[in-house]
């Protein structure tokens, strides 16, 4: 437990108590300990701003009574009367929670020395309902109901007020505190609906309105132009084979002894087979050429691609539905 040292009467308020036996600590509760003390440093060498985030720190890793005295401490002597005074009460109830009287009491005292030094804000409501979701922020922080139309004790500086609700205009102000005891007072406006433009409805479905026509493309060729591409594409496969087959038989064949008339039988046989690869790569070109051809009529004769447009057509006599297009 941290022995407390803010300043002589607070001690002999019983601000600070004996060691007792405790188990092994923790990191957070070794690092607090270590804050506290530079807090304590910092203290009492009279450097009050740089003492208070110490304690805030250790306040934070480490709870506790002492830690919570010595940061209210340190928030009277900057001038954060309204902090002090919220941390004297805190403290004042945790002691009255761990029956230790004197710690309350002290804390008590400071509490109620504070209350004539602390500025105070009062945020009031206009009159008028208040649509659902509404909400004030003061400084970020959201202010509780019993809080409106009160005196709030508040710290010196610029306090940034907002106002919001679904689907209204947000308001927002910002109040500068004055150190001492200035009071100052806001009252937040009814809010109005917004006037942000909502994004327009999607366009109802043309068939469902009568007279509206519906533009369809449509396009029967689509089928033969895919068949000639993929006929053509085959064709093109082909005759590159066929001109392969060829030139392979070409280079095979032996153009020497068939001049001469003279071939042995390895040289007949190697004619041979050149002749019948070469019979095989003119078969393949052909089927290439045909089907070159053939994706060629198909796809220029494809029908070519119309609009259509269809319209519901509602009169006296009944209803209908008209087709205008070109075929």
């Amino acid at each position: 437990m941290r022995v407390l040292s803010i300043v002589p009467w607070l001690v002999v308020a019983g601000f600070a108590t004996g060691a007792v036996a405790q188990p092994k600590p923790t990191d957070a509760e070794l690092k607090a300990d270590a804050l506290f003390q530079e807090g304590r440093r910092l203290l009492d060498a009279g450097d009050a701003p740089a003492a208070c985030p110490k304690f805030e720190e250790s306040q934070r890793l480490d709870p506790g009574l002492g830690t919570l005295l010595n940061l209210a401490d340190c928030y009277e002597r900057t001038g954060r009367f309204a902090s002090a005074l919220t941390a004297f009460r805190g403290a004042e109830e945790q002691a009255r929670a761990l029956g230790e009287k004197k710690r309350e009491a002290a804390a008590a005292d400071r509490a109620r020395a504070l209350e004539g030094k602390a500025s105070r804000l009062t945020i009031q409501l206009a009159t008028g309902d208040r649509p659902a979701g509404f909400e004030v922020r003061r400084g970020g922080a959201v202010v509780a109901a019993l809080d409106f139309g009160r005196p709030i004790a508040v710290d010196p500086g610029t306090i940034a007020i907002e106002a919001t609700a679904p689907g209204h205009e947000p308001f927002r102000t910002s109040v500068a505190i004055g150190a001492g005891r200035s009071a100052e007072r806001i009252e937040i406006p009814v809010l109005a609906p917004s006037t942000a433009v909502a994004p327009p409805p999607p366009d109802p479905d043309p068939i469902d309105v009568p007279g509206q026509p519906v533009r369809t493309v449509v396009d029967p060729g689509a089928g033969r132009r895919r068949l000639a591409f993929i006929v053509g594409g085959v064709g093109l496969a082909s005759l590159g084979g066929g001109i392969g087959l060829g030139l392979v038989a070409n280079a095979k064949y032996p153009d020497a002894c068939a001049k001469a008339g003279d071939c042995s039988k390895a040289e007949v046989d190697k004619a041979d087979s050149a002749r019948r690869l070469g019979n095989i790569g003119t078969i393949v070109g052909g089927v290439g050429v045909a089907a070159l051809v053939a994706g060629t009529v198909l796809y220029m004769t494809a029908p070519k691609a119309h609009a259509v447009e269809v319209a519901p057509v509602v009169g006296s006599d009944g209803a209908g539905v008209t087709f205008l297009g070109r075929f």
